[in-house]
This record gives C-alpha cells, structure tokens and sequence, in this order.
C-alpha cells in the first residue's frame, strides 16, 4: 500500500495502534501515564513530522493532569523501551524556548529519512523475581501422620 505524502484533510482525526504493538511485552510493561504520554506523542504526529513532533515535559504535564516530574518519567519510559526517541533536545533561554522534538520509532523519519526502527519490538523486560523471596522463618513445618499418631501404622 503507497503512503500517501499528504496531511489529512477534515476534522475527523483518530489515532490507529497496531496490535502488534499492544501485544508487545514493552507495551505491557507501560504504565498507564506511559500510555497516556504515548498517545499524545502520536497525536501531535501528522504523517510528515516524525522527528519533529514538539512535545515538552511541561506540555505533557498541563495535558495528562500530572506533575512534571511524572511526565519526565513517562517520556524517559518510552525512550527505555523503544517508543519514542529523542531526535532534538530541548533549550531552554531568554530568546528562545524550543521543546523537545520527538520521533515515534514505529515510523519512517521524516527529518532524515531513515526507516523505521520498532526498538520497543526488541525490549525484553528486566529479570526481577515478581513476588516476594520465600524466605521460612521460624520452626520447620512438619506433616502430621494422623495413621501414625492413631496407631494404625
């Protein structure tokens, strides 16, 4: 299917996410205000601005609801687990104040033309034990034989 170079026309605008990237372990992994950042990460994306989507902390803060520290960790996740990647860093001055500019890596970069990377495809979670370590405390736990204690042994 040829991609088409054009922005979308109308008011009818909808975000698509692919299945195969909600069934990845990286997708799982995401919390819920990860989830919330990568949505509007790809909302601001309009078919010829990947590598150029501005989107800073403070941004994403006021439109999530959240602190800046929260969506600092939300951006710094997608970057971990391969959704997003930095493609210009922000700065910050009296005369100019440019956010942060941002790839999604499920897409063609429009800035330098490389393919797509899909780094979240290749993130494999940390080995952590997920409960708690079995650790026994106290005596040893010993079957009781009521055939025994009864006498019928």
């Amino acid at each position: 299917m040829a991609r088409s170079r054009f922005k979308r026309k109308g008011s009818a605008k909808f975000i698509m996410i692919d299945g195969y990237i909600m069934r990845s372990p990286a997708w799982r992994a995401l919390s819920a205000n990860d989830r919330a950042a990568y949505l509007e990460l790809k909302w601001r994306y309009d078919g010829l601005n990947n590598g150029r989507i501005g989107l800073g902390e403070r941004e994403l803060a006021e439109a999530l609801h959240v602190s800046r520290e929260t969506a600092r960790r939300s951006l710094n996740s997608l970057v971990e687990k391969g959704f997003a990647a930095r493609a210009k860093a922000s700065g910050f001055n009296v005369k100019n104040r440019a956010a942060t500019e941002w790839r999604l890596t499920e897409y063609r970069c429009d800035v330098s033309g490389h393919m797509s990377t899909k780094d979240f495809m290749r993130w494999v979670p940390d080995e952590k034990t997920t409960g708690a370590p079995q650790v026994r405390t106290g005596a040893p736990q010993v079957k009781w034989d009521h055939k025994k204690e009864a006498g019928y042994a």
